[in-house]
């Protein structure tokens, strides 16, 4: 049985569980305070850098950890209520029109939480891509409380959390949501730092080449479709 056919036939409910929990501050739009052309282009630069750090996350977890046969892959980030609107000077229909032409089909006028359900929506395809059975939510309240929830619910029995970038005073007052999400869970977790992701990571996202075929003088060919009648 080929793995595409296994994949297809292996049901959820068999499958492992496994909840990848991603920063909702690197899928949300930049805040700033200032509303110059300038400041847009840089939380727009910013927005890119963010969105390769979770697309690298993403990465790593398949590199390492994911079964594409046997995993159903769950990604999920959660946002606070207050997160949906911008308290900030910025138009924050400007700068989501601005993050929609780079990233989404999505409607330019958009708020926080589409945005991030448009790059959680991303990721899950792209792990589709590459044969990996996903699925994506973005809940609302803090990381904290509603991962841990959302593992129990689902029955999760592997999460894996992309670490937060906090200074080290930070570090050193409080525990990051990600940390307090790995006390909670009913099931193991794993922390992913920056740190921990390569540069070349990305290539277990790239998607298989096409499968050969032999012909029938026993040379390799990529095209399905290629005609005998060439043979005379």
């Amino acid at each position: 049985m080929s793995s595409k056919q296994n994949q297809q036939s292996v049901p959820l409910s068999l499958r492992r569980k496994l909840v990848i929990a991603l920063d909702p501050e690197l899928l949300t739009v930049p805040a700033t305070a200032d509303n110059t052309l300038e400041a847009v282009n840089e939380a727009a630069n910013e927005a890119v850098i963010n969105r390769f750090l979770s697309f690298k996350t993403v990465a790593w977890v398949k590199a390492n950890l994911i079964r594409p046969d046997m995993d159903h892959v769950f990604l999920v980030t959660s946002l606070e209520p207050a997160g949906s609107s911008s308290s900030s000077g910025i138009d924050s229909t400007t700068i989501s029109a601005m993050w929609t032409s780079l990233f989404s089909d999505q409607d330019p006028h958009v708020d926080q939480f589409k945005v991030a359900e448009a790059a959680l929506r991303r990721l899950a395809h792209a792990l589709s891509l590459v044969g990996v059975s996903a699925s994506m939510e973005v809940l609302k309240g803090g990381m904290e409380d509603t991962v841990p929830e959302y593992v129990h619910r689902h029955r999760g029995e592997l999460l894996v959390l992309q670490a937060p970038e906090r200074s080290t005073l930070l570090s050193s007052l409080a525990y990051s949501w990600a940390e307090l999400c790995s006390q909670k869970a009913e099931c193991p977790a794993v922390i992913v730092k920056r740190s921990d992701l390569p540069d070349n990571i990305t290539v277990a996202m790239d998607p298989p080449p096409p499968t050969p075929t032999s012909t029938v003088k026993g040379q390799v060919s990529l095209n399905d479709n290629d005609d005998d009648g060439d043979d005379e």
